[in-house]
């Protein structure tokens, strides 16, 4: 870490608790916003490194702290059964005290629905943690509750890694994502179209999302983009947006919800719709032409 770095997030958790979550919370921000927007003491502090050091030193750059909160947290305690929270040298109060103090965002992450401690269960330097707004991040929803955090990140200032750099807008809206029974239902009425698990540009961190899919193929590529710039404007309408590539006379889409964290709603339904009936406007595609048939 260099003494320019910027917006960096401090994991903070404990082994005992939450180590597997935290190192996967580090690695999913690290590929997402850079190696030098993260820092967690397992990944981050090399072999020879002086321990203390090197956490006062990630603390004096960061801007934002996750405190990962797990079950057990609260209740751990050391070889003589002193809760470790009460101990006033204890790496995890002290991280937290510190981001507390120097008023950094300070986001306390929960996992697989744990609460957030009372007031009154904690010690007076962490008190305050009770106020800030806190994060669930739950098994049965990882991938979308990720999304959100990073979105969240990316709000508070950390900006994408290079060029897997793409902006998406910030969530909005509150919408059902459909089951896979309601998507296989209406795909039956949009021949053509499939749903599939794929990785989200931008959004490698995540696992994966999905998506409805299906490529056109046009007499041109004069009617290719032609179809593309009508359907840009009712897109601009209703404001819901397709990922698509124009390659000669063809035309990929897919088509999912940003807001609900890559899963398909009804909106995904209705645009697919409306593409089906506005390719019907275009000629058919030419029949290709088999290896030694002379171009027409």
């Amino acid at each position: 870490m260099n003494s320019t770095s910027k917006d960096l997030v401090f994991v903070s958790y404990r082994r005992q608790d939450s180590s597997a979550a935290a190192r996967w919370l580090a690695q999913t921000v690290s590929r997402t916003f850079g190696a030098q927007s993260v820092f967690v003491d397992t990944e981050s502090i090399r072999m020879g490194d002086e321990w203390p050091a090197r956490i006062d030193q990630a603390l004096g750059f960061a801007t934002i702290l996750i405190a990962v909160i797990g079950e057990r947290w609260l209740r751990i305690a050391d070889d003589a059964g002193r809760r470790r929270l009460d101990k006033e040298d204890d790496w995890v109060r002290n991280e937290i005290a510190h981001a507390l103090e120097q008023k950094l965002h300070v986001i306390p992450l929960l996992l697989a629905g744990t609460k957030l401690p009372k007031k009154n269960e904690l010690p007076a330097p962490l008190e305050r943690l009770t106020s800030r707004q806190a994060f669930d991040l739950r098994d049965d929803r990882w991938e979308s509750d990720l999304a959100l955090l990073l979105a969240r990140l990316e709000e508070l200032g950390l900006a994408r890694d290079g060029a897997r750099s793409i902006r998406y807008p910030t969530p909005r809206l509150t919408l059902q994502e459909l089951s896979r029974d309601e998507i296989s239902a209406a795909l039956k009425q949009l021949p053509g179209w499939q749903m599939k698990e794929t990785d989200i540009p931008g959004k490698e961190a995540l696992k994966k999302g999905v998506e409805l899919t299906r490529v056109y193929e046009f007499a041109s590529f004069e009617d290719a983009i032609a179809f593309m710039g009508e359907a840009a404007r009712h897109v601009s309408e209703v404001d819901h947006h397709p990922r698509w590539e124009n390659i000669w006379r063809n035309v990929s889409i897919w088509l999912t919800t940003w807001d609900i964290g890559h899963r398909p709603s009804q909106l995904d339904i209705e645009l697919a719709d409306f593409l089906e009936r506005l390719r019907e406007k275009y000629p058919p595609a030419r029949p290709r032409r088999t290896a030694g048939q002379p171009r027409l």
